[in-house]
């Protein structure tokens, strides 16, 4: 715009003559814009288009780093933040897989375990119950023998006269079990006399007998009276006869009178028999008077176990020693930690432009012109000076720089 002006005025000046002062100095100034135009600014215009289409490529290419970095970044990042969840993903099906895995076994485990226990406690169980209903049966069946055996036996006579064992004539009671089931042979034998215990039949026995004594028989008279009988029960243990005094009876009454002298008498013993003793009734005296109506009975009061029956001991059970062994596995889980997500790529670095410094500023034409003109009017427009390097234009709206 400064331009167009001088040139304005310079055509103004020439038509108004040559020879005008004005005139001269407007073309020698004409002169020196022409050099600086030529010489100075407009090699500095085009330094400056260099410089501005330096700007322009070397934007465009900041831009297109940044925008290559950002992609860059973003992708990476992104591969990154891919790649953890991945990871992340797989860590936890592994580790649930794991869980699982263990908890099945370990519930397995468990369940055999308590199964194999169960069995265990069952089979024990049953063995020593088993074991226990059976030493209970022996021990019932041993108080069924104790209580189903019995002996009770009973023998008479009509008379006795000579020493030694009463015989018999008949048995008027018997009843004998021996564990609930008879003996195999008599226990009192008429004929001999004795009683012999049967096996199983231990135990304490009441023998009792009874007799008529005669003390004096009519037929011999006083004379030739006989002693009275004396009875008593006689044992035989094995080599060992005893005859009990205990049992001992006698009569003496009547010896004055021969038609009174028949005296009942009666004798009981307790004696502790074992299988295989035997018990009679002996008349112990010489010569002895005859004796009538003889009673003799043997009655197992209370069966012993002394020789025969050991009682069946009945078991302790022990409690049952279970598998208490821990089973448990515990499961290995993976540890999983996240990486840096930040991008390994290296920002772009953006360099200035390097910019020679312009000489049209500088021109001794701008700066010193004012100076070898004195007196004139440096607002003056039609002044070359203050067409070339008056006040500065204000920058005009929506410029940048101060540049149109």
């Amino acid at each position: 715009m400064r331009t167009s002006l001088i040139i304005v005025s310079a055509m103004s000046l020439s038509l108004t003559g040559a020879n005008n002062p004005a005139t001269k100095m407007m073309k020698e100034n004409i002169e020196d814009i022409s050099r600086f135009l030529k010489l100075e600014l407009v090699p500095d215009v085009k330094i400056n288009n260099g410089h501005i289409e330096d700007n322009f490529n070397l934007t465009i290419k900041t831009a297109n780093n940044i925008l290559d970095y950002v992609e860059k970044s973003m992708t990476e990042t992104a591969d990154k933040v891919q790649k953890t969840f991945e990871t992340m993903a797989s860590n936890i099906t592994q580790n649930l897989e794991e869980i699982m895995q263990k908890s099945s076994s370990n519930l397995n485990a468990l369940q055999k375990l308590t199964i194999d226990n169960e069995v265990a406690i069952a089979n024990d169980f049953t063995t020593k119950l088993n074991n226990v209903v059976a030493k209970i049966e022996t021990r019932m069946k041993q108080h069924e023998d104790f209580i189903t055996t019995s002996v009770a036996v009973c023998a008479e006579a009509f008379s006795h006269m000579s020493r030694g064992t009463v015989k018999y004539s008949s048995l008027f009671m018997e009843s004998v079990l021996i564990n609930g089931a008879p003996p195999v042979s008599e226990v009192l034998d008429p004929k001999s006399g004795d009683f012999v215990v049967p096996p199983g039949g231990d135990g304490i026995y009441h023998i009792s007998y009874g007799v008529l004594i005669d003390t004096m028989s009519p037929r011999t008279g006083m004379s030739q009276a006989r002693m009275p009988p004396r009875f008593a029960v006689k044992s035989s243990q094995g080599k060992r006869i005893t005859i009990h005094e205990a049992s001992q009876i006698w009569a003496t009454v009547g010896v004055k009178n021969q038609y009174k002298d028949l005296v009942p008498a009666s004798r009981a013993i307790t004696l502790n028999l074992r299988a295989g003793d035997i018990i009679s009734l002996e008349q112990i005296n010489n010569h002895a008077e005859q004796a009538y109506r003889l009673t003799f009975c043997v009655h197992l009061v209370h069966p012993t176990l002394v020789s025969s029956v050991t009682w069946e001991k009945l078991p302790e059970p022990k409690a049952l020693v279970l598998n208490m062994t821990t089973t448990y596995v515990e499961p290995i889980l993976q540890d999983f930690q996240v990486g840096d997500l930040k991008s390994t790529e290296k920002k772009p670095e953006v360099l200035p432009p390097v910019m020679s410094p312009l000489q049209s500023p500088t021109s001794q034409f701008v700066v010193g012109r004012s100076a070898k003109v004195p007196g004139h009017d440096s607002s003056d427009p039609l002044n070359p000076l203050y067409m070339i390097g008056g006040v500065p234009e204000q920058p005009e709206a929506g410029s940048e720089n101060g540049y149109e």
